[in-house]
């Protein structure tokens, strides 16, 4: 049996494995409380309301290892930021939280902002408008609506049959379903990019008004920043230079736009 390391920004060791019969599958080890939950209790009922996830093979409690479908389809940016994607989100966004499930805890706390700031080193005026819209941010956590908490093009595929599948569900909590469309924009976009994402998504799920949903999509934006690097820099990654040098290129300009929307 041969295997293949796919891990990225996660915790654990996530490897594509060919059994002895060339049955490709994946196992993921040791994942957190909050994602070995989810495929024990959350993901079968997501799965038959079409919220898409992979199938589960095993999991062993003891050394928290999971063994699940191969996704063979990867998808590109492009791909993700499509009706098909949002009406699935949507379908995630209203099915009911069940309180008995293990959910991750999304917040933007002061430290991780701080943390996140010394790593940046951007100009005083970037910081200073990146604490203003921290100070915003409670808007996004106070949601009971089930979220995947980390939607990026990375975490979708699609089975041979053409069906789409989210997987990676170590941040499955509730907020904002404004936290699972930002991924959906390539880089930190505009402010038409995060009007034309909520109008599409308020037509195909009738609950938002799209304006204050395109202000929590720049508010989350602004947070993921925050995840990104202090995560990196936790989790020893070697993609943090490369995430470090685009943000100072590019934060400085988008913060001066984004403000405006608070």
């Amino acid at each position: 049996m041969s295997a293949m390391d796919l891990s990225r920004m996660g915790a654990a060791k996530v490897t594509l494995n060919v059994s002895n019969g060339g049955d490709a599958f994946i196992e993921k080890c040791p994942v957190g409380e909050v994602e070995y939950s989810f495929y024990q209790y959350a993901a079968r009922e997501l799965n038959q309301a079409g919220i898409a996830t992979p199938e589960l093979l095993s999991a062993d409690a003891t050394l928290r290892k999971l063994r699940m479908e191969y996704i063979p389809h990867k998808l590109e940016q492009t791909d993700i930021a499509t009706d098909d994607v949002i009406v699935i989100l949507g379908r995630l966004h209203s099915f009911p939280a069940n309180p008995e499930w293990c959910y991750h805890t999304h917040l933007w706390s002061e430290r991780a902002l701080e943390k996140s700031l010394i790593l940046l080193a951007l100009p005083d005026k970037s910081a200073r408008q990146l604490r203003l819209i921290q100070k915003c941010s409670d808007v996004l956590f106070g949601y009971q609506n089930l979220i995947s908490g980390d939607s990026n093009a990375g975490n979708w595929g699609r089975r041979e049959n053409g069906d789409l599948v989210l997987f990676d569900w170590e941040r499955f909590g509730k907020g904002s379903p404004a936290i699972d469309l930002a991924p959906l924009i390539k880089g930190m976009g505009t402010k038409q990019t995060f009007i034309d994402i909520a109008e599409r998504y308020c037509l195909h799920c009738n609950l938002y008004d799209f304006k204050a949903l395109a202000r929590e999509i720049a508010i989350a934006k602004a947070w993921i920043v925050t995840e990104v690097m202090v995560l990196l820099d936790e989790r020893q990654k070697v993609e943090f230079p490369l995430y470090l040098n685009w943000y100072r290129e590019h934060l400085p300009g988008w913060l001066d736009e984004v403000v405006k929307m608070l």
